[in-house]
């Protein structure tokens, strides 16, 4: 346990620019092109996963088989933005104007990445399956429903 404690302590730079990368790039829901190019960027560096980009337009699902038999987890992480212009001042503000990250998915967004980093780092300690699903539009726009209606949920 020690071990990915210091592994996730190590990992915080990695977070934190991730974070503000997604901050300064926030995208309405079902438009999240250039959110899903950063995460397949990220995503593609990694061993170990399977990935489907496109699902249910924008989302991103990437699957990684541990080296044993066991059971599936599904980790979902949010990306769209809000209608909302930001004020914050913040080096790494919005440069879209009058779009924000302004609840968290930007945060949400680095922390799957960083998951998924970790994962694939600890492959030969993993039994069963680790699907990570990137979803766009959770912001009203059903996001979640049109996931499933493409099979997030199944397969496995």
């Amino acid at each position: 346990m020690k071990e990915i404690l210091a592994q996730v302590d190590q990992a915080f730079a990695y977070t934190s620019e991730l974070r503000r990368e997604f901050h300064r790039q926030p995208e309405l829901g079902f438009q999240e092109v250039h959110t899903a190019e950063i995460i397949l960027r990220e995503l593609s560096k990694l061993d170990g996963f399977s990935i489907q980009s496109g699902v249910a337009e924008t989302g991103i699902v990437a699957l990684f088989k541990g080296t044993a038999p066991g059971k599936t987890i599904l980790l979902r992480f949010d990306m769209d933005a809000l209608p909302v212009t930001e004020n914050t001042g913040v080096e790494y503000a919005s440069q879209n104007e009058g779009v924000m990250h302004a609840c968290g998915h930007d945060g949400h967004m680095a922390i799957g990445l960083t998951v998924a980093k970790l994962v694939s780092e600890n492959y030969q300690n993993l039994a069963g399956q680790i699907k990570v699903a990137f979803q766009p539009a959770e912001e009203g726009l059903g996001g979640a429903c049109r996931m499933i209606e493409v099979g997030v949920l199944t397969d496995p």
